[in-house]
């Protein structure tokens, strides 16, 4: 299965890149492309009614106009002009070249001057949480409120009270410029991860699947390699190692010697709260090639706004890929991804046997 339903943008080589889009930037650096289907429409279902959601989503006969007529449009068009020179901001500077040491006068100094075009001013609007953008352009609407937090929430787990302005600012160019359009890579996901494979081993580097990492080796105050579960065997970094676990699975399951750490910031990590979960649904169905072209390539679903977007169940995400790529199932068939994001509460999964009768129970009511 496709892993969906994840909108890509910015990726296909056929279009210019941004220094914002920082897998693009990657993949170019490795000289490595990944080929995809443009489209540039998705379906909405809401409890306002079904429609088509298109960069002209704004505009005169978009949806916010057939929602909520001409003084929601006058807002949705203030707020976006607010948005241009902090989008500008987000733009002048790649993702990639940001770093937390003092090399960082190596690869963000180059492009300080883009920032010369940018009001400083307007750039702190940046780390504010995007409701204040939108307080500020007089956005009242109550629908186009609750869009824009479902945007949000899709993109940080959080509505937009939550959200810093620096992340909206990219969605909402992605979304909404004139020619914006959205990437389905041929292939589905796993050709991006095909991609930075290839990247990777035409430079002489190596991947090693189902080595299960024992421990992270610490020397003088660094990380200098890692320890493999099988035979004990050590591979020593040359450079560093890099982490992608949870900061619970971090410093709480003994992979790394915590008293090399200041007892703070080890106590701070550990508390880290912890969100709500995703529930995913995989589903192969049956579907003519006629049937799918019918259909959109992706489906954002909100049961009832009142209840709040982070409400259980409430929302839901739907893509399926196999309207715009049909290499991701046989013939006469599709695939389809669901899930609830961030709203599923983990505790009630936690301490289950996933061998258990009472999991296979529970995931069969949760599916439902």
């Amino acid at each position: 299965f496709d892993t969906g339903p994840s909108f890509f943008s910015g990726l296909n080589p056929t279009i210019p890149p941004k220094l914002s889009n920082p897998l693009r930037t990657i993949l170019d650096a490795i000289g490595e492309e990944v080929e995809c289907e443009k489209y540039t429409t998705f379906g909405l279902e809401f409890p306002e009614g079904s429609y088509i959601h298109t960069p002209g989503f704004g505009k005169k006969d978009g949806v916010l106009d057939k929602v909520s007529g001409s003084k929601a449009m006058a807002q949705w068009e203030n707020m976006m002009l607010k948005m241009e020179p902090l989008a500008a901001a987000v733009d002048a500077m790649p993702t990639a070249a940001l770093r937390a040491d003092a090399a960082v006068a190596l690869t963000a100094g180059q492009f300080l001057p883009n920032f010369a075009k940018t009001n400083p001013l307007e750039n702190l609007k940046l780390t504010k949480p995007f409701s204040s953008v939108l307080d500020g352009a007089g956005v009242k609407d109550k629908f186009t409120r609750n869009w824009l937090d479902l945007l949000c929430f899709c993109l940080s787990g959080l509505p937009s009270k939550g959200t810093i302005t620096a992340e909206m600012a990219m969605m909402m160019g992605e979304f909404y410029e004139t020619d914006a359009v959205m990437d389905c890579p041929k292939g589905g996901a796993k050709s991006i991860v095909d991609a930075l494979v290839r990247g990777i081993e035409k430079r002489g580097g190596k991947i090693f699947l189902n080595s299960h990492v024992d421990k992270i080796n610490l020397a003088n105050g660094r990380a200098n390699g890692i320890t493999l579960k099988k035979n004990k065997r050590i591979v020593t970094a040359k450079k560093a190692v890099i982490s992608n676990l949870s900061v619970w699975d971090l410093f709480k399951s003994g992979i790394v010697d915590n008293s090399a750490f200041p007892d703070k910031f080890v106590a701070d990590k550990k508390e880290t709260p912890v969100g709500k979960s995703f529930m995913h649904l995989h589903v192969a169905f049956k579907a003519t090639k006629e049937e799918l072209e019918m259909l959109q390539a992706h489906y954002m679903y909100i049961d009832d706004w009142e209840k709040g977007i982070e409400a259980e169940d409430n929302a839901v995400l739907i893509s399926i890929p196999s309207v715009h790529d049909d290499s991701l199932a046989p013939s006469d068939y599709a695939v389809l991804h669901a899930y609830t994001p961030a709203t599923e509460d983990y505790t009630r999964w936690e301490n289950l046997d996933r061998k258990s009768e009472e999991y296979k129970l529970l995931k069969e009511e949760r599916s439902q």
